[in-house]
């Protein structure tokens, strides 16, 4: 009986795939799926009425509730670098430091790009960023693939240092059974220590990987020269000073170097820009500055907090027949750490369309496979994970919202924009897998 409860669940999770990839629904997919497993782990005798009262469709969604916090405030601080006029002044310099060179200003927009990206967090911030950079990219005659691909893997390159989705993935990903997650308990200061040596080199890597698709797309492209001057660059407010300029950078230098943690690093930055922008003034113009941009935070990210509320659901109710699966799946996933990182990083492209390779879709199961089947700790079941996450699903999944918004303003088609992108994401995301199962081990 259980052999046939862990093929149908094995069914079920094929056909989540399926569904996935069709691009249906997610919120809806997951609840059914943490319905349809509940239903068969208490066939299969693995989950009760307490399980399925409590476990799964109460505790899962409560217990998401500080990574939906961390959420929210990275959020808050990318409306808080557009609306007071920081990002638009880097945007502004970075353009001006160009010249008359269009890869190298695009070149310049992408590093920027990169560094917002590292604390700024949600749609609704790569939005504000991308109607700046966008019209700028395409006045200089950078193609419209060319454009929306390397913006897109800019955004994704600042994500390895983002402690707001660095989190909501550690929150997607308990370890099984135990419920403890990766940055989070006696061991955190360590584990957020090793992950940022990694993400130095991630960033690295992966930004290289931009800066040649834009070197070696000018290179086939043949255009008359272009002048500064010309490029459109939309009305974002004043300039502000350097010392403003770099608050991008603050909550992460803070955590990096003096172990401040994420909220207190963003309010300590979101301070400083109030400061060095001016407006700090008056108590009037802190307290409508704060609320309008916390609330258009709070809004980027409101569709993204419910698909999480929902994804916790499934994942309790993953971990809840995991001992049906288990059995069946284990004899065939590699025990040698270095093969199986090597061999996601080979089929990292079940990362895109939310499919086996991705926490952000039918990946959660997958993990939840993973784990229970390597019995591999935390430590490295995150990269393992992650890495795809990061370089290949919110890098350039069409999936993706911020992906999907940067395909429609550019009006390049999907298959132009994965045509441009997956040569450089996808060795970028091999190579990282490889170098992680090193630095980890």
């Amino acid at each position: 009986m259980e052999t046939a409860i862990g093929i149908i669940l094995l069914i079920t999770f094929l056909a989540f795939i399926y569904y996935c990839a069709k691009g249906y629904n997610l919120m809806l997919g997951l609840f059914i799926m943490a319905i349809l497993w509940s239903i068969l782990g208490a066939i299969g005798g693995t989950v009760t009425w307490q399980t399925v009262n409590q476990t799964i469709f109460n505790d899962g969604p409560t217990s998401f509730g500080p990574t939906a916090i961390y959420i929210i405030f990275g959020s808050w601080f990318g409306r808080i670098l557009i609306e007071t006029g920081i990002a638009g002044t880097i945007i502004r310099k970075a353009v001006e430091l160009g010249g008359d060179r269009p890869a190298i200003t695009c070149i310049l927009l992408c590093i920027v790009t990169a560094l917002i990206f590292t604390t700024a967090y949600g749609a609704g911030a790569v939005v504000a960023i991308g109607v700046i950079v966008f019209p700028i990219m395409l006045s200089l005659g950078i193609s419209k693939p060319v454009a929306s691909a390397s913006f897109c893997m800019s955004v994704g390159c600042g994500l390895y240092f983002n402690q707001s989705l660095l989190t909501q993935a550690a929150g997607s990903i308990p370890m099984p059974g135990t419920g403890e997650i990766f940055f989070k308990g006696e061991n955190a200061a360590a584990e957020w220590s090793a992950w940022y040596k990694f993400a130095f080199v991630a960033f690295a890597i992966h930004l290289i990987s931009i800066i040649i698709m834009v070197l070696l797309s000018s290179i086939s492209k043949k255009k008359g020269k272009v002048h500064a001057w010309s490029a459109v660059t939309p009305d974002t407010g004043k300039n502000v000073n350097f010392v403003a300029c770099i608050t991008p950078i603050i909550p992460v230098t803070l955590a990096i170097a003096f172990k401040i943690q994420q909220i207190p690093a963003i309010l300590l930055s979101v301070l400083w820009a109030l400061i060095w922008t001016g407006n700090f003034k008056s108590f009037n113009k802190i307290a409508s500055i704060i609320q309008k941009t916390f609330h258009d935070g709070v809004s980027d990210v409101g569709l993204v907090l419910a698909f999480l509320v929902f994804l916790q659901m499934f994942i309790k109710a993953a971990g809840s027949v995991k001992g049906l699966l288990t059995p069946i799946v284990a004899p065939i996933i590699p025990q040698n750490t270095f093969l199986l990182f090597l061999i996601f990083g080979i089929l990292g492209f079940l990362a895109l369309f939310r499919g086996p390779l991705t926490i952000w879709g039918a990946g959660v199961a997958t993990f939840v496979i993973v784990a229970e089947a390597t019995q591999l700790p935390l430590t490295l079941l995150y990269p393992l994970f992650y890495i795809l996450c990061c370089t290949v699903t919110t890098n350039v999944c069409p999936t993706q919202s911020w992906n999907m918004w940067a395909i429609g303003y550019t009006g390049v088609s999907t298959k132009d924009f994965m045509v441009k992108t997956l040569p450089y994401a996808l060795p970028c995301a091999l190579i990282l897998e490889i170098i992680a199962s090193f630095m980890f081990r």
